[in-house]
């Protein structure tokens, strides 16, 4: 049985001597979903409010980060890792950058592991927290629907995300799956830390 109970997860102490860091996974069930954004977004969370040490590694092939470092840091042009407000993050990463980012010092490393069908999975299920995104739009619910069918099937456990799609989808997909699914709050600026993403984080974690 899939396990959905708040997990009381626990950041330590961010200001003491850091030991193994917290590495949480996002992974999309398709293009589109908004996997990047909410990566930003929990960085954004977990160093300006929480004051931790993060490092976000771009663990597929879209090349996003080359383009926001490009737009976002006062470093040098492709500048890898490169530093947005207080968060480290470093493009085409894969298993040396994480294995760096675990001794570096940091509190949290977060991972954008693009979508489901890129082949990364298997690494993604090895993260602390997992997170699904999924959108519940006409054209991409079928995706979702099957990914989550597939985790129920094969006793996996994540936190379930949408950021897309009307609320009675939403409530209607919880009640066909039998799980939590929430819904990622609208954020223009994924940098900006607002109220609402406040409350949203301090449910999640």
């Amino acid at each position: 049985m899939k396990k959905f109970a708040k997990r009381g997860w626990n950041p330590g102490n961010p200001f003491g001597k850091v030991g193994t860091p917290e590495l949480i996974g996002i992974i999309g069930t398709g293009r589109g979903t908004g996997v990047t954004h909410f990566s930003v977004m929990t960085a954004g969370y977990l160093s300006g409010v929480m004051r931790m040490r993060c490092a976000v590694l771009e663990w597929n092939h879209h090349e996003s980060f080359s383009c926001m470092g490009a737009a976002c840091s006062s470093g040098k042009k492709g500048e890898n890792p490169f530093r947005v407000l207080e968060t480290d993050y470093f493009s085409k990463a894969g298993i040396d950058t994480l294995l760096l980012c675990k001794k570096s010092g940091y509190h949290a490393v977060i991972v954008d592991y693009g979508t489901a069908k890129e082949g990364n999975l298997e690494e993604f299920f090895r993260c602390s927290r997992q997170f699904i995104i999924g959108s519940l739009s006409e054209w991409q619910i079928g995706e979702f629907l099957e990914f989550e069918k597939r985790g129920i099937k094969t006793e996996k456990s994540w936190d379930s995300l949408v950021s897309f799609g009307s609320e009675e989808a939403r409530t209607s997909l919880e009640k066909r799956l039998k799980v939590p699914v929430r819904r990622i709050p609208f954020s223009i600026d994924p940098f900006s830390v607002t109220a609402e993403t406040i409350s949203f984080y301090e449910q999640l974690f």
